[in-house]
């Protein structure tokens, strides 16, 4: 008897499986248009390492608003790794840059956000030094975080902006390119 039930639950599984399947890869496409590149995966990579930055920044500040004393180890671990995320975004719009094209609406935002990555990594440089020394001091963190929080925050709003202006140029394109067709 258990036996049966076991093949019978199974045969359930495997039948609800395949249904499943069926539904996901019946699911409209959710791509762009053929013959149109979509420039904004690296943009989109850009974005999140930008939230990264602005995370450890964040972690930062509070370290150094709530430690009684800083360890330099710790601050300059999570300095680095600040560092690091505003590096990998910049090197991300660059790449955005490229796949922009000659896209001016889109350059122009890219150079926007550039501006602001550059303004951070200043601070950055600047926090970094303070992390180093081997007595930190938590107000010139806290400075030096509000100010590169700042920055990421105008560019973190630059990049989602462009994001949505890019989706719904590639929606307009797409059902234009539909209707096209249609007719």
């Amino acid at each position: 008897m258990f036996c049966e039930r076991k093949k019978v639950l199974t045969l359930v599984a495997v039948i609800v499986g395949a249904m499943l399947a069926s539904e996901i890869s019946a699911a409209p496409s959710l791509g762009y248009p053929k013959g149109r590149p979509y420039y904004g995966s690296s943009n989109q990579q850009a974005s999140r390492s930008v939230r990264h930055a602005r995370s450890y920044t964040r972690g930062v500040y509070e370290y150094s608003r709530d430690a009684d004393k800083i360890d330099p180890a710790v601050a300059k671990s999570e300095s680095e790794q600040i560092g690091q995320n505003i590096t990998k975004a910049q090197k991300d719009l660059a790449k955005a840059r490229q796949e922009a094209g000659s896209n001016a609406k889109t350059l122009a935002a890219l150079k926007t956000v550039e501006q602001h990555l550059t303004i951070a990594a200043e601070h950055h440089q600047m926090l970094h030094e303070e992390c180093c020394k081997d007595e930190v001091k938590g107000s010139v963190c806290m400075q030096h975080c509000n100010q590169i929080l700042l920055e990421l925050d105008k560019a973190q709003a630059e990049q989602a902006a462009l994001i949505r202006s890019m989706e719904i140029e590639a929606v307009s394109t797409n059902n234009a390119v539909t209707s096209h067709h249609q007719e």
